[in-house]
């Protein structure tokens, strides 16, 4: 296999490289200078795979770092988004490792962060444990997390606040256990909060 020819991209610093008179792939400066990319250079086909998958793991990277500096993410929903991007499972790995390294994603935070939200948001523990799950958050953290920032007694202070914004009639009781329940509560603290108001 030889590299042919070699395009600099106007207003880029990127390369397209061909190899044998046809497009194989595109870098970066950094990447093309680093792998000693040249025009005439023989390489084997083992060299153009390390070329290639180097190069989509650098892009894995780069896109999960630009996914991550805008919103957090659990491991499964940033492995989610590259992966609708097209990136192999190898690349996927590599960038979700990285970023586990670098701390950038961290399920058990995600889970706290996600907690201390939902909680402000008048949301039933169940209901935070079935959102977190459906994220892709281990049931052990969800656990521990639930414990140490949510546990039942605050639950039934939020059923309380729930109450205190619907509270009417005795038909509105009614309707509120049915709602406090279907949304998650469990019906103990739900007894608790409507017995103590």
């Amino acid at each position: 296999m030889l590299i042919t020819r070699i395009i600099k991209r106007e207003k880029s610093s990127k390369y397209d490289v061909f190899i044998d008179g046809e497009y194989a792939f595109t870098c970066d400066a950094e990447t093309f200078f680093m792998l000693g990319i040249e025009e005439g250079k023989e390489i084997t086909s083992e060299q153009y795979k390390y070329y290639v998958n180097y190069i989509e793991a650098k892009e894995a990277k780069n896109h999960a770092f630009r996914l991550l500096s805008r919103k957090m993410l659990t491991e499964k929903q940033l492995a989610d988004k590259l992966k609708l991007k097209g990136f192999s499972e190898e690349a996927i790995g590599e960038a979700v490792s990285k970023a586990k390294e670098y701390d950038y994603v961290n399920d058990e935070n995600y889970a706290k962060f996600f907690v201390e939200e939902k909680m402000q948001s008048l949301y039933s523990r169940r209901r935070i444990y079935y959102e977190l799950l459906k994220r892709g958050v281990e049931k052990e953290i969800i656990e521990k997390v639930l414990e140490s920032i949510y546990p039942h007694e605050k639950e039934v202070e939020v059923i309380r606040q729930i109450v205190e914004k619907k509270k009417n009639s005795h038909r509105e009781i009614q309707k509120l256990k049915k709602y406090l329940y279907t949304n998650g509560f469990e019906i103990e603290n739900i007894e608790k909060a409507l017995n103590l108001t």
